[in-house]
């Protein structure tokens, strides 16, 4: 039986992150960002700071120390440049590190048949991996139709899978869309059927801030777009610290937070509208909240005009898209109203919240996932 009955009366078990309420562990975690963005440096940053021998620190947050695979399927050449090139800046800030802490992967083929996913997996079973990233999901199932929810499961399913036997932090890079006129990077969130985000326990999106905005720095903007076991709706600043030789080559490469822009282009009004809304929405606990009540809502808290309070709802609606449903009420133009989901392994945190409290972090170590092998050699579960 495909079904497993869960015991609602035993403990659950607090949930461990391998970056502070940002990243879980035994979950997945996408993070989406345009080409050249910064995903390779920002990932082998965590790796490396996973290899020092004292307790080593990504974006400000402390990390563990342990074993990091990571797959390279975005950009294979046959040596992984790229991520060794970026591995060897970080080790050049960083000169305590140990190169043997991380094993690099790439793949021969067109991406990872399921054979070699189980191979992975036993790979990251026997070196007891803490962190497995793959980049990307499109280089590794390149035959998967993206737009599509029936095929896109199929992987999903199994990097579930993967992270619940590992118990290991799951990170899948993915790309965000190109933007369309009068759209902001990033609005639509990472590429392709929103059955990759409903299966993620956390989802991130990298875009970089105009440079003209913060004195011609390399930053870039980290949004928590989901975090099922933490906060979600805010963002992080990143910047990328770079030191050149007298020859002008790349010598080492730091990440620090950095404090953003205001909004980056929204008023505090705006901001203040949003987490009005969002808040509103947590407390109807699933009730029917019509969308006029919402901006009328967003108007008064913080005094703006219609197209402003507009937008300050789509912004809070979209961050929470994969919790909310519309409604359509009766009545002349059919009315739009939205209705909070209330459903098992929503998103645990309120608005005002404190991360902190350990009674609102669950874990669910026994979480079943698909099968890998079937019950005998010639029945194969995963395909894609």
């Amino acid at each position: 039986m495909a079904l497993k009955h869960i015991d609602l009366h035993a403990p659950l078990n607090r949930i461990e992150f391998l970056v502070p309420q940002l990243i879980p562990c035994g979950y997945i975690t996408f993070l989406g960002a345009r080409e050249g963005v910064g995903k390779t440096t920002l990932l082998t940053g965590l790796a490396w700071q996973m290899t020092r021998p004292a307790c080593g620190e990504f974006i400000g947050r402390p990390v563990p120390r342990g074993p990091v695979i990571y797959l390279n399927t975005d950009a294979a050449d046959g040596q992984s440049r790229p991520v060794r090139f970026w591995l060897e800046q970080h080790r050049a800030t960083f000169p305590d590190g140990d190169m043997n802490g991380v094993t690099v992967l790439e793949n021969t083929g067109a991406g990872l048949t399921p054979v070699e996913f189980k191979e992975l997996l036993t790979l990251a079973e026997a070196k007891q991996a803490r962190c497995i990233i793959i980049d990307s999901f499109m280089g590794t199932f390149p035959g998967i139709d993206g737009n599509k929810l029936d095929a896109v499961m199929l992987p999903m399913l199994a990097l579930r899978d993967f992270a619940a036997r590992t118990g290991a932090a799951v990170i899948v890079t993915d790309h965000l869309p190109k933007k369309a006129a009068g759209e902001k990077e990033g609005d639509r969130g990472i590429m392709g059927s929103t059955g990759k985000t409903a299966q993620a326990r956390a989802v991130h999106l990298l875009t970089r801030v105009p440079p003209k905005e913060v004195d011609g720095r390399d930053v870039l903007r980290w949004e928590v777009r989901k975090a099922s076991f933490s906060k979600s709706g805010y963002t992080l600043g990143l910047e990328i610290e770079r030191t050149f030789d007298e020859q002008d080559a790349a010598v080492s490469v730091q990440l620090k937070p950095y404090d953003l822009p205001e909004e980056e282009g929204q008023d505090k009004r705006g901001s203040r509208a949003t987490a009005a809304v969002l808040a509103h929405l947590e407390r109807s606990s699933g009730a029917t909240v019509p969308y006029a009540e919402l901006v009328g809502l967003a108007i008064q808290c913080s005094n703006l005009r219609d197209r402003a309070a507009r937008e300050a709802v789509s912004r809070a609606l979209g961050l929470i898209w994969d919790r909310i449903e519309e409604v359509k009420q009766p009545g002349r133009g059919a009315p739009k109203a939205y209705r909070l989901k209330v459903t098992p392994g929503a998103d645990l945190f309120t608005v005002g919240q404190d991360p902190d409290q350990d009674t609102l972090l669950p874990s669910l170590p026994d979480l079943p996932g698909l099968e890998l092998v079937g019950a005998s050699e010639e029945v194969e579960v995963l395909t894609w």
